[in-house]
């Protein structure tokens, strides 16, 4: 049987920083937020989330990085 990843929720406090994040960085590398990149970043940002990475410099270090492979 495959091993399940835990997810946690997202609280409001988790969503707001989400959102600075994504915006910080779709801003600064000229990303437009309906675009299917944009899509992407955001479901990994999620995601990250959800498996226990909530500090905003690891959220925006790992953005970084992805919005410079799109």
């Amino acid at each position: 049987m495959p091993t399940q990843q835990i997810r946690n929720p997202v609280n409001p406090d988790q969503l707001n920083l989400l959102q600075q994040v994504f915006d910080e960085t779709c801003l600064e590398h000229h990303i437009e937020k309906s675009s299917p990149d944009a899509e992407a970043l955001a479901l990994i940002l999620v995601n990250s989330l959800q498996k226990g990475s909530d500090d905003k410099n690891r959220l925006a270090a790992l953005a970084e990085t992805l919005a410079k492979g799109l």
